[in-house]
């Protein structure tokens, strides 16, 4: 946006500074938008307002008449302005709100969405709308002073800084502008030549259009490719407010607003039968569809002929939506784009609404291509995110075929996070991302090509498969024990047959009998029940279930029949894709039949299915060979047995239960919980399998011991499995399957995988990683959490939690950048020094900046370990030694080091940490002052190159060390002016919080327990409750010089007297005399 652009967003955005108490902040858009685009229209209608109120006095009332006197495609029939209205400030309300019934219909109705009738109600009562219309009354947004492309770049900044307005369902999200233009382009690069032709006419619809972002963009983005272009917009949008937006949107840029329909665009569409030229769309994720199930249903022989997604997602409800519109081959076709998440990639089994979907699509072929996106690049969400591409008029070349380009490390780093968006696509990562597009086919071709990695080409039948049902014979051996007996009197389905009971008493004498085959253990219970005087039963009904009730499942058990054929066993069943190019038989023979030779495959089960794996966009840089991870693990197929029989289950020893979020936890299965005795099948692990799910892997400890789990098991077929378990944990990218099939298809790198040596490194990186997630376990734990008895110290620790959810609460845009955060909220002279290297351009001021930011946190950390090491053990000739000559970089590290040693008993709980783990902020700046003394010592003049090389190098050093010692956000530094008494215990404390780089410190008054002496310098964290004083190290004092306030830092100490400088470089001396009584 340009800056006259900018300037004009500012100028209409401080009218928020009148709303500020009477209206909350979500709230703005609601007043500012409405206003703003009132205040467009009017000056768009001013050359012809006089003729459409002459013709509406004279009697005429038609529509189409008035729009066309005015010129456009709405109107205004008042003679009345803004300036005018605001003229009278007692009756600004009134006039207002007749005025907006004056325009058209159309504008109207976009008022309305707004609920702007209310809006100047509570503007009237709040007596700030005469101020407000005043305001907009002055801005000219006449088209010759604000064309048509300015306004829309000023609406859509406007639209930008309202929080909450478009946000307000679960899953709807701004679409951020890079990624419309990637989405535009890629959209139109087959069509390069079609569109420069002049008089082109194109068509683009979005059925979820939102605030308008998108069809604007795209509008843009397509005139400046071919100016002479004409681009009709079209657009549906069921929220009334975001709406209005978009109707808004396209009339400030003098366009028709009239195609953006209000309604759900499935069940109210507002474009019925209508085709486009272009379709894009960012349909909202995850979105339930459960009101219009019947609606939707009804219609499952139109448009959502091919089926029907599960109801917790809409996302391909839409895309069949956008295909019912496309363009007939023979009159041009249309293109399709959609933003959609992994879940339509692979989501639901054959015969599945989701798969029929695919299905229906791949085999028209109809899909172009899938561009996987970099993660966190929308505001609301940052999961991984894929463009649909779908055309019905495909190039000959293109035909039968669907391009795979990854585009997931095409992003750049922001500084400063919007929401969840911390990446963006920039101009030359867009350029480059649709000319690999427009090349796929010759990239994919060319193995020299250096991006022929990013892009895979795949027939549509690749996609397909048959899932087909695996049986296994149902084994067993049988046992009558004294728990099987139990079962027995108790089964109401024998009960039927016989008296439970007595059969019970009959058999107890068999108690111990086993066998591995039926026909003998029911004979010898014959027997017994005919001893006893009973009938044995003969009905297939009796023998199956006391077969049941017996039965133990054995893999050298004897194999079940039932009707004269093999009974399959419901738990080994299992379930296979085959591609749909593979015979089923031979895969059978090759897949199942080695481990399970009496397997089979249940045919009239069989189903197809179309799936569109993630694992298909993976590839690496690294030049190494790869093999599929089938060839290093073996996935454990076993199932844990649960007995067969009706009523309750066995009382067995059930193993313990392995769930996602013990992973990480728990080293010892004995620490575990016992398995479910209902619920799905699980799967035995032991120590030294790799144990998870995609993404997050964990090599089970060698002596880990047995248990159950519902995630994958691995078992290493080489090594000990640590670089595997590495590999597996790359990225999220690298994880994600939807079947076992593709899990044990994962390309791996053998090269380092059967490095043994490998191994052994991995094996200290993974300990650190342990030890690192035990160090941030703590943050913000529950209050109540810790074992702390004494109530006092309780409440300390509640205190210090309060500081700390403060900050986040506070600071949510600061915490991606240390920078701003300590600028905003650390003590003064951290503070301070952070601004000056925020506001720094030139690289030799930016690495002073930063050394001088570096050596300021060493300094304020070091004062306070002094403090306290002059409090455990005075201020001894050791430590006045080292501040003879001036503190230095290394005298503050020096502190720090002998306050771990000497102090036992630290008023501030916070320094104790100043040397845990390798992020500590003592090894930190000790690392910032080795690369000051290694810089300064060297030779020659550093170009800008250079240097900027450097604060490269030096700038996350620092950033850490600031984001390591964030508690002093919450440690305020106090100056206190002076202290009122108010009774024995109660006192008044008046002065000024040295926080921020501001130099006028913000004042403060509160109460205190405590009474402090004035003009010395407070710190209030301690779990004692009493406050640091931080007298003589620190002081505040009006600088001779200056004559202004200055926070000046112990310097020096010699001849009596102490040194203190200010980061101004003033200088103030205290005579040591009687400063430590």
């Amino acid at each position: 946006m340009s800056t006259g652009s900018n300037h004009l967003a500012e100028l209409i955005w401080s009218v928020a500074d009148l709303l500020r108490g009477d209206f909350k902040r979500h709230e703005y858009g609601k007043i500012i938008l409405p206003l703003t685009v009132l205040r467009r229209l009017e000056c768009v209608l001013a050359p012809t307002r006089d003729k459409v109120a002459d013709a509406y006095e004279a009697g005429e009332q038609r529509e189409l008449f008035l729009r066309q006197a005015a010129g456009h495609s709405f109107y205004n029939i008042s003679r009345y302005t803004l300036k005018e209205i605001a003229g009278d400030p007692k009756h600004v309300a009134g006039r207002l709100t007749r005025y907006v019934t004056t325009f058209s219909t159309n504008v109207r109705e976009v008022l309305e969405k707004y609920d702007f009738a209310h809006q100047i109600k509570r503007l009237d009562d709040a007596e700030i709308l005469y101020q407000i219309v005043s305001k907009f009354a002055d801005l000219d947004l006449r088209p010759e002073v604000v064309p048509n492309q300015q306004m829309g770049y000023v609406f859509e900044d406007l639209i930008r800084r309202f929080p909450g307005v478009s946000a307000e369902t679960t899953g709807e999200h701004v679409t951020p502008r890079e990624v419309i233009e990637l989405m535009v382009n890629l959209l139109i690069v087959p069509d390069a030549d079609l569109l420069q032709e002049s008089g082109v006419v194109r068509t683009v619809y979005d059925p979820a259009c939102g605030t308008g972002g998108m069809l604007s963009t795209a509008e843009e983005h397509i005139t400046a490719f071919n100016p002479g272009s004409t681009i009709k917009v079209s657009g549906q949008e069921i929220n009334p407010e975001t709406w209005a937006i978009c109707r808004s949107n396209l009339m400030i840029k003098g366009q028709v607003p009239d195609n953006i329909a209000f309604g759900n665009s499935f069940t109210e569409d507002g474009h019925l039968r209508e085709t486009f030229d272009y379709m894009l769309c960012n349909p909202p994720f995850g979105v339930d569809w459960k009101k219009i199930k019947d609606e939707i249903e009804a219609d499952s022989e139109g448009k959502f002929r091919a089926g029907l997604p599960r109801t917790n997602d809409g996302s391909l409800l839409f895309l069949q939506h956008m295909i019912s519109k496309m363009k007939a081959p023979a009159i041009g076709g249309s293109r399709i784009a959609i933003v959609l998440n992994k879940s339509p990639l692979f989501t639901g089994i054959a015969g599945s609404g989701e798969s029929e979907i695919r299905r229906w699509i791949l085999e028209n072929d109809w899909l172009e291509a899938i561009v996987a996106l970099p993660d966190q690049l929308f505001y609301h969400t940052g999961i991984s995110t894929y463009f649909w591409i779908l055309t019905n008029r495909k190039t000959p070349d293109h035909q039968g075929k669907v391009i795979l380009l990854d585009a997931r490390d095409h992003w750049q780093r922001m500084r400063r996070s919007l929401g969840d968006k911390r990446k963006e696509i920039g101009k030359d990562q867009i350029k480059e991302i649709t000319c690999l597009y427009g090349e796929a086919l010759t990239v994919a071709d060319d193995p020299d090509h250096p991006l022929h990695g990013k892009v895979k080409v795949f027939r549509n039948e690749d996609f397909g498969y048959r899932r087909i049902t695996v049986e296994h014979p149902l084994k067993l051996r049988f046992e009558l024990t004294e728990e099987t007996l139990e079962a027995i009197r108790h089964s109401a389905k024998l009960g039927v047959h016989i008296d439970t009971e007595k059969l019970a008493d009959a058999l107890r004498l068999r108690i111990g009998t086993t066998s591995t085959t039926k026909d003998k253990v029911f004979a010898s219970m014959r027997k017994a029940v005919g001893t006893a005087g009973l009938q044995w039963p003969s009905k297939a009904l009796f023998l199956d279930t006391l077969r049941d009730l017996i039965g133990v499942r054995d893999t050298q058990g004897e194999v079940q029949y039932k009707n004269k054929k093999i009974e399959p066993d419901p738990e080994l069943r299992d379930y296979a894709n085959v591609p749909l190019s593979e015979d089923v038989e031979e895969y059978l023979k090759r897949e199942i039949h080695p481990r399970s030779p009496d397997a089979w495959i249940d045919h009239p089960k069989t189903k197809i299915g179309y799936e569109i794996s993630p694992m298909l966009f993976f590839h690496t840089e690294l030049n190494c060979t790869f093999e599929p991870l089938s060839r290093f693990v073996q996935i454990e197929a076993r199932r844990i047995s649960r007995p067969l029989r009706d009523g309750e289950a066995k009382i067995t020893d059930r193993p313990r239960y392995l769930r996602a979020q013990d992973l990480y936890q728990t080293d010892s299965a004995a620490d575990l919980p016992d398995s479910p005795t209902e619920g799905p099948v699980l799967t035995p692990c032991t120590g030294g399998d790799l144990v998870g799910r995609p993404g997050n892997w964990r090599l089970l400890p060698a002596d880990f011991g047995e248990a159950a789990t519902l995630m994958f098991v691995l078992r290493p077929l080489r090594g000990n499995g640590r670089a595997l378990c590495e590999w597996l944990n790359l990225r999220n990218d690298v994880g994600q399957f939807s079947h076992a099939r593709d899990l044990m298809n994962l390309p791996v790198p053998v090269d380092l995988v059967a490095d043994e040596a490998v191994d052994n490194f991995l094996e200290e990186v993974q300990e650190a990683r342990r030890t690192l997630r035990e160090s941030i376990s703590g943050i913000l734990p529950n209050v109540f959490a810790s074992s702390e008895t004494d109530v006092r110290r309780k409440r300390n620790e509640i205190r210090y939690a309060a500081y700390e959810a403060q900050l986040i609460s506070e600071l949510v845009r600061p915490l991606d950048d240390p920078i701003w955060r300590a600028e905003w909220s650390y003590p003064y002279h951290v503070a301070a020094l952070a601004r000056r290297y925020r506001i720094s351009t030139h690289p030799a001021e930016r690495k002073d900046s930063l050394l001088k930011l570096g050596e300021g946190i060493a300094r304020m950390l070091g004062l306070l370990a002094l403090s306290d090491l002059i409090v455990e053990k005075g201020f001894s000739r050791s430590l006045r030694d080292q501040f003879y000559r001036g503190a230095t970089f290394g005298t503050w590290l020096s502190m720090m080091g002998r306050f771990l040693d000497e102090v036992s008993s630290p008023r501030l709980q916070e320094l104790v940490r100043l040397h845990e783990g390798d992020n500590s902020p003592r090894v930190l700046l000790d690392a910032i002052r080795n690369f000051r003394n290694d810089s300064h010592h060297a030779h020659g003049v550093r170009t800008n190159h250079e240097l900027n090389e450097e604060v490269e190098k030096l700038e996350p050093y620092v950033l850490s060390a600031l984001s390591s010692v964030s508690w002093l956000s919450g440690a305020h530094w106090d100056w206190v002016e002076r202290c009122e008494y108010l009774d024995e215990s109660s006192y008044k404390l008046v002065g000024l919080r040295l926080r921020g780089s501001h130099p006028s410190w913000e004042p403060f008054e509160r109460p205190s327990t405590f009474p402090l002496k004035p003009e010395r310098i407070y710190i209030d964290s301690t779990p004692s409750g009493t406050p640091v004083d931080l007298w003589p190290l620190a002081a505040v004092s009006v600088c001779p010089e200056c004559r202004s306030r200055e926070l000046f830092l112990l310097n020096q100490v010699q001849d009596g007297l102490l040194t203190l400088r200010s980061l101004e470089e003033h200088s103030l001396q205290i005579p040591e005399t009687g400063v430590w009584s």
